[in-house]
């Protein structure tokens, strides 16, 4: 079972009511219990001697009571994303050992993606150096050069300048694009800020860089088409 397909589950059976985007997503100990076929008084048994701290089942339990088939008022939990997680983490069984694979998988894709981000702050700086060095080389000042390099490496990679992606993804004009894109993304544009950078050192004209960008956006399109079939 994909990651993708074990969240879907997740999503579905154990987190099947969502609330607005300023709460968070709930759960109880009855949909986790029946969930991973576990007798919910062991589960209750289990949730009460986390020996989490104090500070985290505040945040992320709470006591609560539900009406059984005959009437009567029992004891359970609810739970944020991050209680549950807590609490499969100390799961066996084949559906939590699946859950702890997938949360790996995404633990480490998001490490991926924090040093995709990272390299791309690495190679802005490389390109504002050529961008400096190619302005002192020539010895005129060129106040838009900036921004002109910075749009054509967005242009190519995103369809669209910086600020028009933002504005269309309803983000602040003038927020850190990279916390938005994907590591794909974050990849390509590191690529062609590094590629754009030695061009420039290079002395390449400005619509020779473009072809080359384009070229290189087009080889890491169809690298990505392949890798996916």
């Amino acid at each position: 079972m994909t990651a993708q397909a074990l969240e879907n589950i997740l999503e579905s059976a154990v987190f099947p009511k969502l609330f607005h985007r300023e709460t968070v997503a709930m759960t109880d100990s009855l949909k986790v219990a029946e969930y991973f076929g576990k007798r919910h008084d062991n589960l209750l048994r289990i949730l009460n001697n986390l020996n989490c701290s104090k500070e985290f089942s505040h945040l992320n339990f709470k006591a609560a009571k539900y009406t059984d088939e005959q009437g009567k008022k029992r004891p359970m939990f609810l739970m944020t994303q991050d209680g549950f997680t807590l609490l499969v983490m100390g799961f066996t069984g084949k559906k939590a050992m699946q859950f702890k694979e997938a949360y790996i998988k995404k633990f480490n894709q998001m490490k991926s993606w924090i040093t995709s981000r990272a390299n791309l702050k690495n190679d802005q700086r490389r390109l504002n150096d050529a961008i400096k060095f190619s302005i002192e080389k020539q010895g005129k000042d060129d106040p838009h050069a900036y921004s002109r390099e910075n749009n054509l490496v967005y242009c190519v990679a995103l369809g669209m300048s910086k600020k028009k992606w933002l504005e269309m993804h309803r983000h602040p004009k003038d927020a850190d694009i990279r916390q938005f894109l994907t590591e794909n993304q974050l990849k390509l544009v590191d690529e062609l800020l590094s590629e754009n950078a030695v061009m420039i050192k290079l002395g390449f004209s400005y619509s020779r860089r473009k072809a080359q960008l384009i070229e290189t956006t087009l080889h890491h399109f169809r690298q990505a088409q392949g890798a996916n079939q």
